[in-house]
């Protein structure tokens, strides 16, 4: 997405999972509204629950009250269910409407199709997600621009971050920065979050370094789970134990469901590779459907479980994490205890 002032289009649609690009291009086009007409030029419209053609028949009513109506449309996926059409003859009727808008337009449709992920390496996308985004840029793009929300590279996540931090008037140090968007696997949206809380904690005059990332970041709790991974795929007892040592002390029995649950992925993740037979990176965000898929610093981690562990095993330690959590849930005695019996098991 550019840096350049949002123009107003008859038609226009968000496309991918990118929070930072989505929010910053609507409120780039909602600076555009007076703060006098907002509550007559701005609504929020979702397909779940309004079907198209009552959001259409609004658009094109010209407001006296507001010279631009904008309807930022969410649920976008809804137009290509199955069943019932309830949203009248798509795309004909966006195409229409677009076709009889004036220019500049009195009513501006924003469809938000954030239920896609676009990564930056477009190779790791797979195929029912390219089939997903050809369907929307053959429809709704026939109908205006499509501006993509997608995960940037590595080089470019990391001078946003830095440049988010300076917007702040504070300093995030290069490799602060690396780490930073290798933790939250450049999700610009986490990013800038984390962002807001370090800087709230910075020193006036002294920048943002790696110690800071490692005790105020949220995702570096998560590289502690994978840590503790990354033992088991080598069936290092000892080093198991000391990992899950060191997360004890971070978190204690606070962080022990979170914890069965980033492990009980973790074996998911590489019990599914195992079973496709994906040997390197690229294969892993082809064959791991979207919702569960490792953050990027994590993915040879993953990897180097499904070839070290054998298939019975990766089953017999999801059976384990599962009968964890229902132990955990149940307040045992020692959580801890609990993990332990996990580690000896599997190593």
């Amino acid at each position: 997405m550019s840096g350049k002032p949002v123009a107003p289009h008859a038609v226009v649609t968000l496309v991918g999972d990118e929070s930072y690009y989505r929010d910053r291009y609507r409120a780039e086009l909602a600076a555009r509204i007076p703060e006098s007409e907002r509550d007559y030029a701005w609504f929020d419209e979702d397909l779940a629950s309004t079907p198209l053609d009552d959001i259409l028949d609004r658009a094109r009513t010209p407001s006296l009250m507001a010279p631009l109506q904008v309807f930022y449309v969410r649920g976008v996926k809804e137009l290509f269910g199955r069943g019932e059409k309830k949203h009248g003859k798509f795309p004909g009727n966006v195409e229409a409407f677009a076709a009889q808008s004036a220019s500049p337009p009195t009513a501006a449709l924003v469809f938000v199709a954030d239920h896609l992920h676009l990564p930056a390496d477009r190779q790791r996308m797979s195929l029912e997600a390219k089939s997903r985004l050809q369907r929307i840029e053959a429809t709704l793009g026939a109908c205006g621009p499509i501006i993509e929300c997608a995960r940037p590279a590595a080089a470019q996540a990391v001078a946003i971050a830095r440049q988010l931090a300076s917007d702040r008037h504070c300093e995030l140090a290069p490799e602060a920065a690396r780490q930073l968007v290798e933790l939250l696997d450049g999700n610009l949206g986490l990013i800038s979050v984390e962002i807001e809380k370090l800087c709230l904690h910075a020193l006036p005059g002294k920048a943002i370094g790696q110690e800071a990332i490692a005790s105020l970041v949220a995702g570096s709790r998560i590289g502690s789970a994978y840590e503790l991974v990354a033992a088991m795929a080598k069936a290092e007892r000892a080093r198991c134990l000391a990992a899950l040592g060191r997360i004890w002390a971070d978190e204690g029995e606070a962080g022990a469901i979170g914890l069965v649950f980033q492990l009980s992925r973790a074996v998911q993740m590489a019990l599914i590779l195992k079973q496709e037979r994906v040997s390197d990176r690229n294969g892993i965000y082809r064959a791991l459907p979207e919702g569960l898929r490792p953050p990027g610093f994590a993915a040879d981690t993953i990897l180097a479980l499904a070839r070290s562990m054998p298939l019975a095993k990766l089953q017999q330690a999801l059976q384990l994490l599962h009968a964890a959590d229902v132990k955990l849930r149940s307040t045992p005695p020692s959580p801890r205890l609990v993990f332990e019996q996990v580690v000896l098991a599997l190593t």
